[in-house]
């Protein structure tokens, strides 16, 4: 036998216990939502800056395509005008587009590693909110029973005074 008051605490115990699971519960799942949502944001970041490379490389084909369309264009008005020498003529032009093609080349490699360095800030962003993460703490079976079996025990306690004390 034990009280009514012992009763009700290990009914407030159990159920405290009851509610720490669905509180769990509740923020494993609202934490699945959060990294799902990382997850979502890191690909679209992947994707923005693979379109960009994209575009990069196009922007640099076409400078490259179009520098050389100038070069040649320059070299056939020249040399068809009979300015001289035709190997001097193309060498003197091309010497003049190289430093063309250098500043692409250029402006394409700086595109790269600002590219990867994007990369780099998606994924960190990533492993931030992973990280920002906690996981629950589950409450203990061990601690429910021995609450229980505590709150029990006075209650029975209680009880064997009382008997004791109408005697």
């Amino acid at each position: 036998m034990c009280t009514v008051q012992a009763a009700l605490q290990v009914a407030g115990t159990v159920i405290a216990y009851r509610q720490k699971k669905a509180e769990n519960k509740a923020i494993r799942r609202d934490q699945d939502t959060t990294r799902r949502n990382a997850d979502k944001g890191y690909l679209h970041d992947l994707n923005k800056i693979d379109q960009e490379k994209v575009n990069a490389d196009m922007e640099k084909a076409k400078a490259e395509v179009k520098t050389k369309a100038e070069r040649d264009g320059e070299i056939a008005q020249k040399t068809n005008l009979g300015f001289g020498n035709n190997t001097k003529i193309v060498q003197s032009i091309g010497a003049l587009y190289d430093e063309d093609w250098n500043e692409i080349t250029s402006g394409y490699e700086k595109d790269n590693q600002m590219f990867q360095n994007q990369k780099i800030e998606a994924y960190a962003n990533l492993s931030k909110t992973y990280n920002s993460l906690r996981p629950p703490t589950e409450p203990s079976r061990t601690g429910l029973i021995i609450d229980v079996a505590s709150s029990a025990y006075k209650g029975y306690e209680t009880y064997k005074t009382n008997q004791e004390a109408k005697e």
